[in-house]
């Protein structure tokens, strides 16, 4: 699935479907705020959130106005049904980067090859890494055969904590040096699996 399209003539946008679910994130506290104030909280030049601005205002998921920008109902009924789930899951707690955040695919583990696809997607969003777990038989299963549960249940706890796991989600882990770029990575390759 894509939130938004690559041009097929001229620049290339300089931001991913990644940004563009972050910023409907960031204004589902249902408060007003400036594009500055958003392009800082999501990591991208004023230039790039102004064509998601503009995007989203186009869609109705967004209401523009001289005081701020705020979500529609529209875009909160989008945002909330998407099949993902994202939690920050801690400093260093997992594989590569300093930061890691975990993003739950409800029912896309079938979707899942070897997870290899995924942590591809993560990098070029500009994560150092990514980690992918399919649910099957209630266990965490890292492809081909990796049994999470058995080899760490400490982190195998952690993810049951804090997502309603169910048989056949999958979980994509992005790790970086900043939680941005961790969310960056591990939703870039959420969304190439919708």
């Amino acid at each position: 699935m894509k939130l938004v399209d690559l041009p097929r003539f001229g620049p290339v946008h300089r931001f991913g479907n990644q940004h563009v679910y972050r910023t409907l994130r960031v204004l589902s506290d249902q408060k007003r705020k400036g594009r500055k104030q958003i392009a800082d909280a999501i990591g991208i030049g004023e230039g790039s959130m102004r064509t998601i601005i503009e995007y989203l205002r186009s869609l109705g998921m967004i209401d523009v106005r001289q005081t701020g920008i705020k979500i529609t109902r529209h875009g909160n009924d989008f945002l909330n049904n998407l099949p993902i789930k994202m939690a920050n899951i801690g400093h260093g707690s997992f594989a590569v980067g300093q930061e890691c955040v975990a993003v739950q695919m409800g029912n896309h583990g079938s979707k899942i090859k070897m997870g290899v696809e995924q942590r591809d997607s993560a990098i070029m969003a500009g994560a150092e890494g990514a980690t992918t777990l399919v649910v099957k038989g209630n266990k965490f299963i890292v492809p081909p055969d990796y049994v999470l549960d058995d080899q760490d249940p400490l982190i195998s706890a952690l993810l049951r904590s804090l997502f309603d796991v169910r048989e056949g989600d999958a979980i994509i882990i992005g790790t970086a040096s900043t939680i941005s770029k961790a969310e960056d990575g591990a939703l870039a390759a959420a969304f190439d699996l919708l």
